[in-house]
């Protein structure tokens, strides 16, 4: 399949043509607490949509930031542990340890056309030592999504940034123009991170998942 045209910003209020890994749902506003401000704050669908994608849910926690037990109505969350990337500024590497995928396959987009979508990382780990939550977005030549070999990579956010340097107040809109006729795997990923090497995975690392939210997908002339 394409980008789902009968799908476009999830207006069907699901992942009809798309794969949700992890703990994914449609929604049509998301409420969440701002950790610098702690104030309360609604994020709604770009432009005059209805829908977006929520990738992970920082709200699936218990009072100390860990994540909820997975349950029949609650999602196991994403492997996200083969997923690693270098900051080009610092030079640190962060590792990822688990998350959300959103994935699209048989995607074409020839040359001379792009693809763009609309994201907002909302990262809730970025005080915490050694911990860096990330979000990427991947496109992978073929029929399979190996996150090592990905043909073209964008960081869509991490937390040591910060958080108001993550683009929560507004929407932000990210474009890729291959240079030849592409064919392949998008994913969107979210991921709790940790800058420790060799990567520690526990109920710490775990805690306090991040956010990624993504609207309106479409191709178009370059």
């Amino acid at each position: 399949m394409a980008i789902p045209s009968t799908n476009k910003s999830f207006r069907q209020g699901d992942f009809t043509g798309f794969h949700p890994m992890g703990r994914c749902m449609v929604v049509e506003n998301f409420s969440f607490t701002n950790p610098e401000t702690g104030q309360t704050e609604i994020i709604r669908p770009f432009g005059r949509g209805k829908c977006f994608a929520l990738l992970d849910d920082p709200t699936l926690v218990d009072d100390d930031g860990a994540r909820l037990p997975s349950s029949g109505i609650i999602p196991v969350p994403a492997d996200t542990s083969a997923y690693q990337f270098d900051d080009d500024f610092s030079g640190q590497t962060t590792f990822g340890i688990d998350g959300a995928i959103l994935e699209v396959t048989d995607v074409s987009i020839p040359r001379g056309k792009k693809l763009i979508f609309r994201s907002r990382f909302l990262p809730f780990d970025s005080s915490a030592a050694g911990m860096n939550d990330f979000a990427l977005f991947d496109a992978y030549k073929g029929n399979h999504a190996t996150p090592d070999t990905f043909q073209h990579r964008e960081i869509l956010g991490q937390a040591n940034d910060g958080f108001a340097a993550n683009g929560h107040g507004k929407w932000e809109e990210h474009t890729w123009a291959p240079a030849s006729d592409f064919h392949g795997v998008l994913r969107w990923v979210v991921s709790n991170g940790t800058t420790q090497n060799p990567p520690v995975i526990s109920n710490t690392t775990r805690a306090r998942p991040s956010a990624l939210l993504i609207d309106i997908i479409k191709i178009v002339s370059a």
